[in-house]
């Protein structure tokens, strides 16, 4: 399976007799089905029947850096790209935690991966990724722990909050929840608080995800001026860890110039994520 990395910076042609690229909303239940998470599904052109590497998209707290341009840059290349919003955020039921992203993430592969939703919009489930930004990066590798299934993560900028209260800095994670709260529903900032105390003591700290990553296909893109998720603290010491082991995994860390939201380099970062599947796609081919 080839993407075209050429259309991250032009529209591709869709021929006669192809399915026309189109965009369509979902709804997915998540939260042990207890709420609806919201978002788009967005299909490239293709021959009927043909079957795409599918990318599921998850932005950061509390959302304002949408990953939407890097999907329809992926879409454009040829993927199909799932976009989605967590319980309690942009209009999505439930209330919002930080535990709770992982659940949804894993709920969003898991409705990709069915029958009926790869039949629809022509997903090929053997080549499904994660693309994450900030807190859709920890989102992102906690999923994949999870899900065996999936065929790599793409992870920007992560911040890997577990790690501020092994270092003793819960009040800089504290003012980032403040300073997000106003835009997501939740039952008090004290239970945000609590939920991420918990995710602490579940070991979701990306040092902690080594064993279960280390043959697990990986592309980690830090931002050399972010002062939110430095790189050297949240990528570090779980790529350090990847380092010690050998492995045929397709396992990536790259820095650009740019601020945490990638506000300078968004056309790079998309292309550089493209181009990191297609090794992954091109790695899987006999």
């Amino acid at each position: 399976m080839t993407l075209h990395l050429e259309y991250m910076y032009q529209d591709p042609l869709c021929r006669p007799g192809e399915i026309p690229p189109a965009l369509e909303g979902l709804s997915i239940l998540s939260g042990g089905g207890d709420a609806h998470i919201y978002g788009t599904v967005m299909t490239p052109g293709r021959p009927p029947g043909e079957r795409r590497p599918c990318a599921i998209l998850l932005h950061g707290y509390p959302g304002y850096t949408s990953l939407f341009d890097i999907g329809q840059g992926l879409r454009r290349m040829g993927a199909v790209a799932v976009n989605i919003s967590y319980r309690g955020c942009w209009g999505s039921e439930g209330q919002y935690t930080l535990s709770g992203i992982i659940e949804d993430a894993v709920a969003a592969a898991e409705w990709a991966r069915t029958t009926e939703t790869a039949s629809t919009y022509g997903i090929d489930t053997g080549k499904m990724f994660f693309i994450g930004h900030s807190m859709g990066g920890f989102a992102a590798v906690n999923a994949m722990r999870r899900l065996p299934w999936i065929c790599g993560a793409a992870v920007m900028a992560p911040y890997d909050f577990p790690s501020l209260f092994e270092r003793g800095d819960e009040e800089s994670l504290k003012e980032l929840l403040i300073q997000g709260a106003d835009v997501l529903r939740l039952s008090s900032m004290k239970d945000l608080y609590e939920d991420a105390q918990y995710c602490l003591h579940a070991e979701f700290g990306l040092r902690h995800a080594a064993e279960d990553l280390k043959d697990r296909n990986l592309y980690f893109i830090g931002a050399a001026k972010d002062d939110v998720a430095p790189a050297a603290d949240m990528i570090g010491p779980l790529w350090r860890q990847l380092q010690l082991h050998e492995t045929s995994a397709v396992q990536q860390f790259d820095m650009v110039e740019a601020d945490h939201a990638f506000d300078e380099t968004r056309l790079t970062v998309g292309a550089m994520i493209g181009q990191w599947m297609q090794a992954v796609l091109d790695a899987a081919t006999p």
